[in-house]
């Protein structure tokens, strides 16, 4: 077996890609960055939601 001593995997699809690259091709550099983008909309959803819950909260006290 021989190994490559200076690889990287792709974080989609697991095979083997350059060292400079985070992915082996324009298929997955896609999917990983819908991927991404995915993720912050539902952190900022989570982080909204959280203000929101804390602002009607707070609202029931200055009444």
């Amino acid at each position: 077996m021989s190994a490559e001593p200076n690889h990287r995997h792709c974080r989609v699809c697991g095979k083997v890609c350059s060292v400079d690259d985070e992915t082996c091709s324009r298929a997955c550099r896609d999917a990983y960055a819908r991927r991404v983008q995915s993720k912050r909309n539902l952190q900022f959803l989570l982080y909204a939601s959280i203000a929101l819950i804390a602002v009607v909260f707070l609202a029931q006290f200055f009444r």
